[in-house]
C-alpha cells in the first residue's frame, strides 16, 4: 500500500511537471512567434507602417483617455495637465514623425465625419454619436499644440529638454513596445480551497517579480516568480483553527494593452505546503486580470486590477488532490529600465 502511495504521488508529481513544461513550451511559443511574425501584406499602394509614428500616437491617446477617465472640461486646461508627459513623447520624435503623425489624424478625422463640430450638429447634438471623432479630435490638439512648444529643433523657442534628443527610431513612453521592463506586483487574496470534500475559505496576499518584453504596442510576454500566503477558517466541533498555506510558483503572463486597460491570461506551474506540512506537492494555475494604468513617473507605470485565477494541486502521497479558487485586488508597478 505504502508502495504503490508513493508511486502515485511520484507519477502526479511527475505528470505536473510535464504538464508545467508543456504549458511553458507552448505559452513561450507563442508569444515568441507574436514578436516575430512578419508583418501582414500591404495593400497595394500603401505604405509600410512607421513604428515611430504609431508609437507616438499611442502615446497621446493614452494621455488623452486618462485625462477623459477624470472628466474633461475645457479643452484648454485639459490640454495643459497633460502637456508635461505629452512634450517628453514629441520632444523625443524627430520633426518628420510628428508631422505624419499629424497628418494620419487629419487623415482619422475626415474618416470619421469631422469636423467635430459639424458631425455634432448632423447627428442631433448627441456627445455619443461623436465619441470617437471627438477622441480622435483631442489627440490632434494635444499633438498640434506640443509641435507648437517643441518648435524647431534647429530654432531657440523649443521648450523640449535640451538634454532630450529627438530619435527616428522612438518606440514610445507609455507603453512596453519593443522594450524590456521589471514589474514588481503583489495584492490581497480571497480564496475557497477545497479538497477531501471539504471547502474552507480563506484570505491572505502575494507578490511576485517578474521580467517583461513588449512584443509590440498591444502585447508584453512576462514571467517570473511568486511567492503567496493565505490563511484558512476551519471551524470543528471543538475549536476554530486557522491554518496556513503557502503557494510558490512560476507565472508566465501574455497581456494585451489597450490603451489605459490591459488584460491578461496567465500560466503557471506551482509548489503547494502548509505550516502543518511543508513537504511539497506539485500544481497549476490558470488565470486572468483586468486592470488600467496610469501614466509613466520617472519610468514608472503604476497600475491596479482584478484578478481571479483556478489551481489544481495534483494528489500525492503527502496530501489529496486540491482545487483552489483565489479572486483580489493587486497592483503593480511596470519600470522601464
Amino acid at each position: 500500500m505504502e508502495r504503490t502511495a508513493i508511486v502515485r504521488g511520484s507519477t502526479g508529481k511527475g505528470l505536473a511537471l510535464a504538464w508545467g513544461a508543456l504549458a511553458a513550451i507552448l505559452f513561450a511559443a507563442a508569444a515568441t512567434a507574436a514578436g516575430a511574425a512578419p508583418p501582414p501584406a500591404l495593400p497595394e499602394g500603401s505604405t509600410p507602417r512607421d513604428l515611430a509614428v504609431v508609437s507616438l500616437l499611442v502615446d497621446l491617446e493614452k494621455m488623452i483617455e486618462v485625462q477623459q477617465s477624470l472628466g474633461w472640461t475645457i479643452d484648454r486646461y485639459e490640454l495643459d495637465e497633460i502637456m508635461s508627459p505629452a512634450l517628453m513623447s514629441v520632444c523625443s520624435a524627430t520633426p518628420e514623425t510628428r508631422a505624419a503623425a499629424l497628418a494620419s489624424l487629419d487623415r482619422e478625422i475626415v474618416e470619421l465625419g469631422g469636423p467635430v463640430e459639424e458631425a455634432f450638429q448632423r447627428r442631433g447634438g448627441d456627445l455619443g454619436e461623436v465619441e470617437d471623432l471627438l477622441f480622435a479630435t483631442r489627440v490632434r490638439a494635444l499633438l498640434d499644440e506640443a509641435m507648437r512648444r517643441a518648435g524647431d529643433t534647429r530654432g531657440a523657442s523649443t521648450e523640449c529638454p535640451f538634454w532630450l534628443r529627438p530619435s527616428p527610431s522612438f518606440r514610445g513612453r507609455e507603453t512596453d513596445a519593443y522594450r524590456s521592463t521589471l514589474n514588481v506586483e503583489g495584492g490581497g487574496i480571497a480564496v475557497l480551497e477545497g479538497a477531501a470534500g471539504r471547502v474552507l475559505p480563506g484570505a491572505g496576499g502575494s507578490g511576485r517579480l517578474l521580467l517583461g518584453h513588449g512584443l509590440d504596442e498591444h502585447w508584453t510576454f512576462l514571467a517570473g516568480g511568486e511567492f503567496g500566503g493565505t490563511a484558512q477558517f476551519e471551524q470543528t466541533e471543538t475549536k476554530t483553527r486557522f491554518p496556513i498555506s503557502f503557494t510558490v510558483a512560476l507565472p508566465m503572463v501574455l497581456r494585451y494593452h489597450a490603451r489605459t486597460w490591459h488584460y491578461e491570461g496567465e500560466l503557471a506551474s506551482l509548489a503547494y505546503f502548509t505550516q502543518d506540512d511543508l513537504r511539497v506537492s506539485p500544481g497549476l494555475r490558470v488565470g486572468g486580470l483586468v486592470g488600467v494604468s496610469a501614466l509613466r513617473v520617472r519610468g514608472v507605470m503604476p497600475w491596479a486590477g482584478l484578478g481571479i485565477a483556478v489551481e489544481h494541486v495534483l494528489e500525492t502521497y503527502r496530501r489529496p488532490a486540491q482545487w483552489n479558487l483565489k479572486t483580489g485586488a493587486r497592483v503593480g508597478f511596470d519600470w522601464d529600465f
